[in-house]
């Protein structure tokens, strides 16, 4: 790997640890009644999804 993919492949490990809180923040957000929450929730999943979807392109991790 070169330097260039260790920093992306940091940046998704990242996002895939915001998109695991908010998983946990959304079922928290249903459970407690707070829909709002899991709404927003839902879109930083979305969010975070599309910029590691990026970031793999971008690292050469998808062969694309």
């Amino acid at each position: 790997m070169t330097d260039r993919s260790v920093v992306y492949a940091r940046w998704i490990a990242l996002l895939a640890l915001v998109s695991l809180a908010a998983v946990v923040g959304m079922i928290w957000g249903e459970l407690s009644g707070h829909r709002l929450v899991t709404g927003a929730l839902v879109g930083v999943v979305l969010l975070a999804y599309s910029f590691i979807l990026l970031f793999l392109r971008k690292g050469g991790f998808a062969g694309v």
